[in-house]
């Protein structure tokens, strides 16, 4: 690792040419400048590729990657992670802005924390389509409990709109994972396995822009599994099909790699326990509460006779 950058920012990409120069510069501005920047290009058919090497000449902590075909956004997810020389590692997405002091902040307060902290991440701040501020988004998974399964147990809770694996991991801990998997919100599957490796810090300042526009695969399909845009995203080759209960899948893939892997048995077992426990828990807590907007509304105000006061 002699010479190598302490932190390697990965950004996958597929035709991203829309937000693209705008989140290479707000990357590109970070106070913390020991980092590189690997880009990996996943055959695009717009200027994306145009961009990049125009970046690429500019700054000499860019260093591309160009796959000869689509492989699908999981592979490429996988890809930068593959190429990262750093000690810790950020995936960054085409379409966010990640705010100056964003690595810094991360960088910080992994090292005030230890090795026991594999994520550390900031708050986020949702904006549209024109970068137009939406309002603040809690995500609520700053686990430091030293009990495994205690951290896992929240993370089936409270976990939504996935932002935490935009934050800094300690590159050896996220290499025990199985990184992005090619199914619907395999995201919340990796911020699972991080979690009963060690503690999630959430760094307490807005410094994350997540952008939601239609576009987004992470937004418009994949936190939702709805349509079938979202299994294009992993399978751009295959005819789109829509998929049944893909919360359903995900929690039966998170179960069998929290059973699994190189943790002690028992804290395998505890963890596959508690995010099934917590997750069913969440499940029936959404549907009374479903039940309750269903009957318990209250019936309109008759009208009054004609003439009444």
């Amino acid at each position: 690792m002699a010479g190598s950058p302490r932190v390697t920012v990965g950004m996958p990409l597929f035709n991203a040419e829309r937000y693209l120069t705008e989140s290479l510069d707000a990357l590109l501005a970070q106070d913390y400048r020991d980092f590189e920047l690997i880009i990996s290009d996943n055959a695009s058919t717009d200027r994306t590729w145009e961009i990049c090497r125009r970046y690429a000449a500019r700054d000499r902590r860019i260093r591309l990657h160009r796959n000869p075909a689509n492989l699908g956004g999981h592979v490429n997810y996988a890809r930068v992670v593959q190429l990262a020389r750093g000690e810790l590692f950020k995936w960054a997405a085409y379409d966010d802005i990640c705010r100056p002091s964003l690595l810094s902040a991360c960088v910080s307060a992994l090292d005030a924390t230890g090795p026991e902290t594999v994520l550390a991440y900031p708050q986020t701040a949702l904006i549209d389509e024109a970068g137009r501020l939406i309002g603040p988004y809690e995500d609520g998974l700053d686990l430091r409990d030293p009990r495994p399964w205690r951290r896992v147990a929240a993370v089936a809770d409270r976990i939504n709109l996935c932002h935490a694996h935009f934050g800094v991991f300690r590159l050896a801990a996220l290499r025990r994972t199985g990184l992005i998997r090619p199914y619907l919100s395999s995201d919340y599957t990796l911020v699972a396995e991080v979690a009963r490796l060690g503690a999630i810090h959430e760094v307490p300042e807005r410094l994350f822009l997540r952008r939601l526009h239609r576009a987004s695969t992470r937004q418009a399909a994949g936190a939702t599994g709805s349509t079938a845009s979202g299994v294009a995203w992993y399978a751009p080759d295959e005819p789109a099909q829509p998929v049944r209960s893909p919360h359903r899948r995900m929690v039966v893939e998170t179960l069998r790699t929290l059973a699994t892997g190189d943790a002690p048995r028992g804290t395998r077992i505890s963890c596959a326990a508690a995010f099934l426990a917590s997750w069913e828990v969440r499940r029936a807590r959404v549907r009374l509460g479903a039940w309750r907007r269903r009957h318990w509304r209250r019936p309109p105000t008759a009208a009054l006779p004609s003439g009444a006061a």
